[in-house]
Order: C-alpha cells, then sequence, then structure tokens
C-alpha cells in the first residue's frame, strides 16, 4: 500500500511531490520523507540533545508509516510557532532535496 494511504489511515494528511530527483512525501513542516530504495527523513530533536536532526530511514510503506505517525504526534504536540522560533523546524527541509543525492528505484507512495 502507498506510504500517503497508510498515513490517511491514521487520520495524518500527507501531500505526495514527484521531484526530478525522486519522491517527497509532506507529512508535517519539516518532516518531509524522501522515497528511494527505503523511505527516510529527520526528525527535529525536540530535546536538545543533538545538534541537528536525527536522519532514519523505513524499508517498509508499512513501518514507515508508523514511524512517521509517531514522530508526526510528538511534532503536533509543540505549538508551531515555538518550533519554529528554536529553529527546529524549516519550511523547506533543504537536506531532503538536495540535488547532489543520487536517487534510485522509487517505491510505492
Amino acid at each position: 500500500m502507498h506510504l500517503s494511504a497508510l498515513l490517511a489511515r491514521r487520520n495524518i494528511p500527507a501531500y505526495v511531490y514527484r521531484l526530478p530527483n525522486g519522491v517527497v512525501v509532506s507529512v508535517f513542516a519539516g518532516l518531509l520523507a524522501h522515497v528511494d530504495r527505503v523511505i527516510w527523513w529527520a526528525i527535529p530533536d525536540l530535546t536538545g540533545t543533538r545538534d541537528k536532526p536525527l536522519t532514519t530511514f523505513a524499508h517498509t510503506t508499512e513501518a514507515a508509516a508508523g514511524r512517521l505517525a509517531e514522530h508526526y504526534d510528538q511534532l503536533r504536540s509543540v505549538p508551531l510557532g515555538e518550533l519554529v522560533g528554536k529553529g527546529l523546524i524549516t519550511p523547506v527541509a533543504a537536506a531532503l532535496l538536495d540535488d547532489n543525492e543520487v536517487h534510485r528505484d522509487v517505491v510505492p507512495v
């Protein structure tokens, strides 16, 4: 099943963008899942213990949907203004849209 459909089953809006260098699924401001041979995303550090976001991945759409749902709930628990004000999220996650990345076979989103 497609990642966006699995997230929709959890009442999480997800938008799919097909880009020249791959597919990105936007789950929440600052939470973009990049789809390649694996599905990977960066998690903003809400605890203040890391210097940068944690990049994580899943090999299946089911696993990605479950973990993205957890991260979505964590981000939604913090006011958007606070997330932006602390620099934890930005409108565009530039690291996920890097033109220098090598993208291969795209899995269903």
